[in-house]
């Protein structure tokens, strides 16, 4: 099939969509934040603002919340393969032009020499490790897409290739794989769409199928998530723990809190149902707090050596980046336990519309979580050291952050 400016156009968008989106965790820690924020925040923002578009800037699988549950814990090393796939994508460049620059006709050899298209699957093995690293339905939605316009774009460059050497390239094909062996996608689409006349219209039929049963798998894993949680409730109040924390401790910190007035007055007057606990020096707390893991001087005055870090708290680029990967990996199937002091992040929960989440709704699709008041216990003698209203917002505004 010859490449149109449709189809051509509907590459390159699609393409710059799902980069701009899927990337959106590496644009939000550096100093290009508020550039980008600027044109993509906006579009967030406005996603958010009804309940029929609200579902897709939710996220379906933990990202700040670390849950001790096997099948989690194997999605989530999956998130490696963002890298693996970009480097099979490098290294099938290689013979691609190697062969290009020496005139060695239909390249067959290195990876090509089994499948057709190595370069594309990486590109999707590498593209379902970025989709699990920043899991919103928005970039499902156009990860999918991207697998369609992959084959698309396959099928062209096969087109051209018959015509340039019919002879060889036909001989090719037919000893090798498109995608995958024994290509289950053909044998797929073949079963359940072949009776359709148009291929096009075979294809199109495939692509709605394949997005909704996706999107139905991802609220399915965003339940599954949801009811593995390390959670409890105590009254209305839902209590979150970001590492697995036992019922009990979690109810022993909650209630520590309560024995202050100012704390139960707060909650009752501003009906707060939703609690995270944390280490104070969580390393995610910007996901909730735009104040930071670290604010509070009769903290620092009483632990001098957290200062260094406050000092740096704004330090952005590649290299924290890096930096918080490299922490999010070692945190995967594990808890810390060494830090100063305890964290509970009271927070507010309410509806599109402005009104009050009920508490049963605490975590529902398009309910708005906004940090409302944060305590910190010390660690040892259990004593509140720091009680202090916040802004509202997280680092990056009031944008919906992956804190399920």
């Amino acid at each position: 099939m010859p490449e149109q400016p449709g189809q051509k156009f509907l590459v390159v968008g699609t393409t710059l969509a799902y980069l701009l989106i899927g990337l959106e965790v590496l644009f939000m820690i550096t100093p290009f934040a508020i550039f980008f924020y600027s044109v993509y925040g906006p579009i967030l923002e406005w996603f958010a603002s009804s309940p029929a578009t609200a579902w897709l800037n939710e996220f379906f699988l933990p990202h700040m919340i670390f849950v001790g549950d096997p099948l989690l814990i194997g999605l989530s090393y999956l998130q490696t393969l963002f890298a693996i796939g970009m480097v099979l994508f490098l290294l099938g460049a290689i013979p691609l032009y190697y062969g290009r620059l020496f005139k060695k006709g239909v390249v067959s050899f290195g990876p090509y020499a089994r499948i057709r298209h190595p370069q594309y699957l990486s590109l999707a093995l590498s593209g379902f490790g970025l989709m699990l690293y920043w899991p919103r339905f928005m970039v499902l939605i156009f990860y999918v897409t991207m697998l369609f316009v992959y084959y698309l774009l396959a099928r062209n460059e096969e087109w051209r290739m018959n015509r340039e050497q019919p002879r060889s390239y036909q001989e090719y094909m037919a000893r090798t794989w498109m995608f995958l062996p024994g290509e289950p996608g053909g044998k797929l689409y073949r079963l359940l769409f072949g009776w359709i006349p148009s291929k096009g219209l075979g294809l199109l039929a495939l692509y709605l199928v394949t997005l909704g049963l996706s999107v139905l798998a991802a609220l399915g894993l965003r339940a599954y998530t949801l009811d593995r949680l390390p959670q409890t409730v105590s009254g209305d109040m839902h209590l979150v723990s970001v590492y697995p924390r036992s019922v009990e401790k979690l109810q022993q910190l909650y209630g520590r809190a309560l024995e202050s007035a100012e704390i139960r007055d707060f909650l009752q007057t501003n009906r707060i149902n939703l609690a995270y606990l944390m280490p104070g020096d969580f390393f995610l707390t910007g996901l909730l707090l735009e104040e930071g893991p670290r604010f509070s001087e009769t903290k620092l005055k009483r632990y001098p050596h957290l200062r260094n870090v406050e000092r740096g708290k704004h330090d952005g680029g590649l290299v924290k980046f890096f930096r918080l990967g490299y922490k999010f990996f070692q945190t995967i199937g594990s808890t810390r336990r060494v830090y100063d002091f305890e964290r509970i992040i009271f927070t507010r929960t309410r509806e599109i519309d402005g009104r009050p989440a009920s508490p049963e709704r605490a975590f529902a699709i398009g309910v708005v979580r906004n940090p409302a008041l944060v305590i910190d216990i010390d660690f040892e003698t259990g004593e509140i050291v720091s009680v202090q209203t916040v802004s509202g917002l997280h680092s990056w505004g009031e944008l919906p952050m992956p804190v399920l």
